[in-house]
């Protein structure tokens, strides 16, 4: 019999906990997962029954949370259970957050996230643990294929349970991303994505839940004008007039060669601008707002991509290959911050400092306008 102590702390913890003590016995069916029925930053602690389970149990899961991680109680426990597991397993188990996350405690143990190829890692982890009854890896793997589909539903749903304190714009515009296939979020200080910048379905994301003010900063910009997200600049002379704060910074062809040669892999891509000007000249001029209120270029290096969504700041950085220039950055990983964090506001500054370093688009014939 593999005994499993697991650890948990809050709603969405003990969400968490309350599941995978069921569906760790459908993959394991020899494993015996036990969790107290009270949670450990409440009631009474450190009952003679826990100090039992964790004298009798092999392994413990720790579920951790972006709201609990800090907790005093399960830092506690987690060092109980290494204490008293001696050469045995603890493992952090984390929903919203990357290992990278995790302080004090912790960070001594191997972390696991609620990726599939992860998961498996700690099944297997699991496994080995019973030795001579320990199951065979493909049938090991089987039970886990045909079971992972209910716990990435269960996932999903514990996920979306909203955290005490949080900000309804940045977590309304997280939740958005998923109905255009793009990938579940790290939640932690700030939400991970591992791909989709640049993508159309985040500028359909943008488009839709911007409600008080939109900014890109990117290159060529170029799905932002194709004719999925016409919907929008149909009706962006009204939102302007109505308050909406919209700016577009695009890179300018005519910057210095040096800028053009390190901003993308492309050797075109001085053509490509034009043309990304040309179509997006030709979008603008149909909204009749005033364009060079609102789209403009800049000749400069940049090292950061961001977008800025009400009170969500989204950002990537540009990463270089060997010889110096910018990597593609459509379907990259991309970062979403609280416009009001420290950080979030240099990354507001840094928009602000090169719109008002750059040049106004000529709303006539789709030149930069010089500045006096």
């Amino acid at each position: 019999m593999l005994n499993i102590f697991i650890s948990w702390s809050g709603e969405r913890s003990r969400a968490i906990a309350e599941f995978l003590s069921q569906w760790l016995r459908k993959v394991i069916q020899i494993s015996k997962p036990w969790m107290s029925d009270f949670d450990i930053e409440k009631g009474k602690r450190w009952s003679q029954e826990i100090g039992k389970k964790l004298l009798s149990h092999k392994i413990g899961i720790i579920c951790v949370t972006p709201e609990n991680y800090k907790a005093s109680w399960l830092l506690f426990e987690a060092g109980a259970l290494s204490k008293s597991l001696g050469d045995a397993k603890v493992c952090p188990l984390l929903l919203g957050m990357s290992p990278s996350e995790l302080s004090g405690p912790l960070t001594q143990f191997q972390a696991t996230i609620f990726d599939k190829k992860d998961f498996f890692k700690l099944i297997k982890a699991l496994n080995s643990e019973i030795k001579d009854l320990k199951i065979e890896e493909k049938i090991l793997k089987d039970a886990f294929e045909m079971n992972w589909p209910e716990l990435e539903e269960k996932i999903s749903e514990i996920t979306k349970i909203e955290i005490p304190g949080s900000r309804a714009k940045v977590s309304r515009v997280i939740r958005a991303f998923a109905r255009y296939g793009l990938p579940e979020p790290i939640m932690g200080s700030q939400a991970f994505f591992s791909s989709g910048f640049e993508s159309h379905g985040l500028y359909s994301t943008l488009t839709e839940v911007a409600k008080d003010r939109l900014y890109i900063f990117g290159r060529k910009n170029r799905k932002f004008f194709d004719k999925e997200h016409i919907e929008f600049f149909n009706g962006l002379k009204k939102r302007v007039e109505e308050g909406f704060d919209f700016k577009l910074l695009c890179l300018d062809p005519n910057a210095p060669e040096h800028v053009l040669r390190t901003a993308h892999q492309d050797d075109d891509l001085k053509t490509q601008l034009e043309g990304c000007i040309k179509s997006a000249m030709d979008v603008l001029n149909m909204t009749n707002i005033t364009v060079e209120n609102h789209f403009r270029m800049y000749d400069v290096s940049r090292t950061m991509v961001c977008m800025i969504v009400d009170d969500a700041v989204l950002y990537s950085p540009v990463s270089m290959d060997e010889s110096g220039r910018a990597k593609k950055l459509t379907k990259a990983p991309f970062s979403v911050i609280n416009a009001n964090s420290e950080f979030g506001k240099e990354l507001i500054d840094m928009f602000k400092s090169h719109w008002n370093c750059s040049n106004p688009i000529n709303k006539d014939e789709g030149r930069t306008c010089q500045s006096t």
